[in-house]
C-alpha cells in the first residue's frame, strides 16, 4: 500500500512561529512513517514566499497544518490550499476567518444561544475613555486582549481605565488593530476539545486549566514541562453540559475537523471565551492531552483525522 503523502505547514509569520516548530515535532515524533510520507514546508518568519513555489511542485495528498495565528490560521492558507484544491486538515476559509475574529465569533455564538462575556470592541485610534459607560455596564475588572490573536498573547486584565488605556496602547502597538474588551468572569478555566470523524462529532475528555496568575496567558500555555491540563474534577452533569455547549459552538461555527473549546465555569453560569482552530499540538498542549486521557495516542488521534478529510469529497 502506498503511502500518504502528508504535507506538514509550520513556521509562519506570526509571533507563534516558535510556537508552531514545537508542534511541528510533536507531529512528526506522533505519526507513523511506515503510513505516512511526509514532507515539512517552512513558512519563514520574514515572509519570503520561496515555499511556494516548493509546495506547488511538490503537492502532498493532504496537508496537516502546525501554524498557529496570523494568516495560518484566519483563512488566507485555507483559502490558498482550497484554491490549489489541495485536501487538508481542520476548518475550512470561513470558519477559520470567523474564529480568528473574536468579536465576531461571539456575536454569532450569542444568536445561537451560548453564553458569552459581555465585551466592547476598541478600535486603533479610539480612546477607551468614549467607551466609558459601556465599560460601567460589565464593571471592572475587564479583560482587554487582542481581537484576532492566538496562544493567549497580550492578554492583561485592567482594573481601571488607566491600566486599560495602558493594555490597549500595548495591544495596538505590538500585536493587534483592535482590542476586544471583556467583563472579567470569575471561575474555573475548563477546555473541552472536539473532534470530528466519519462516526461525526465527538469531544475529548472535560479538562481544568491550570493558570498561574488571574488569567491564563502564554507562559502558562508553553512554558510548562508537562501538560497545563488535568481531567476535571467537576461533577459528570456539568461535564456533559461543556461538553454538549463546546459540541454546539462548534457547529455554530461550522468549524471542521477539530477545534478547542475554551470555557469558564462561574457560579451562576458557563461561558465560552473561545473557539480555536489551530490550537497547540505541543507534547504539553491540551489536545494531546484530552485524547490520552480517552485511552488515545495522539498519533491515534491524527489518523481519525487525516482518515476523514481523506474520505470527505
Amino acid at each position: 500500500m502506498d503511502r500518504i503523502k502528508l504535507g506538514v505547514l509550520y513556521g509562519g509569520t506570526s509571533i507563534e512561529n516558535e510556537i508552531s516548530k514545537r508542534s511541528r515535532d510533536n507531529i512528526i515524533l506522533s505519526l507513523d512513517d511506515e503510513k505516512y510520507d511526509i514532507t515539512l514546508y517552512a513558512i519563514p518568519k520574514n515572509g519570503d514566499k520561496g515555499w511556494i513555489k516548493e509546495f506547488i511542485n511538490n503537492p502532498p495528498d493532504i496537508v496537516l497544518s502546525a501554524l498557529h495565528g496570523g494568516k495560518g490560521e484566519n483563512g488566507t492558507i485555507q483559502g490558498f490550499l482550497h484554491t490549489l484544491g489541495i485536501k487538508y486538515i481542520g476548518s475550512k476559509v470561513l470558519s477559520s476567518a470567523l474564529c480568528m475574529d473574536k468579536y465576531i465569533s461571539k456575536k454569532i455564538l450569542r444568536q445561537a444561544k451560548i453564553q458569552v462575556p459581555g465585551d466592547i470592541l476598541v478600535k486603533k485610534g479610539e480612546d477607551p475613555k468614549v467607551y466609558t459607560e459601556e465599560l460601567n455596564e460589565l464593571t471592572y475588572p475587564v479583560i482587554a486582549k487582542p481581537n484576532r490573536g492566538g496562544s493567549s498573547i497580550g492578554i492583561a486584565v485592567c482594573e481601571n481605565m488607566s491600566s486599560l488605556e495602558l493594555a490597549c496602547k500595548n495591544i495596538f502597538d505590538q500585536y493587534d488593530d483592535d482590542v476586544i474588551v471583556e467583563k472579567f468572569i470569575s471561575g474555573s478555566e475548563v477546555n473541552c476539545s472536539v473532534m470530528e470523524t466519519e462516526n461525526g462529532i465527538d469531544v475529548l475528555a472535560v479538562l481544568d486549566v491550570r493558570k498561574e496568575g488571574a488569567v491564563f496567558d502564554f507562559d502558562d500555555k508553553y512554558s510548562a514541562v508537562q501538560s497545563i491540563g488535568s481531567i476535571t474534577t467537576l461533577p459528570i452533569f456539568m461535564q456533559d453540559m461543556i461538553k454538549s455547549i463546546a459540541k454546539k459552538a462548534f457547529k455554530a461555527l461550522r468549524c471542521r475537523g477539530y477545534a478547542c473549546v475554551d470555557m469558564i465555569v462561574s457560579a451562576e453560569n458557563i461561558y465560552v471565551i473561545e473557539v480555536n482552530t489551530l490550537p497547540g499540538l505541543t507534547v504539553n498542549s491540551l489536545i494531546p492531552f484530552g485524547a490520552s486521557s480517552l485511552g488515545m495516542s495522539f498519533g491515534d488521534f491524527l489518523d481519525k483525522l487525516i482518515e476523514f478529510e481523506l474520505k470527505e469529497k
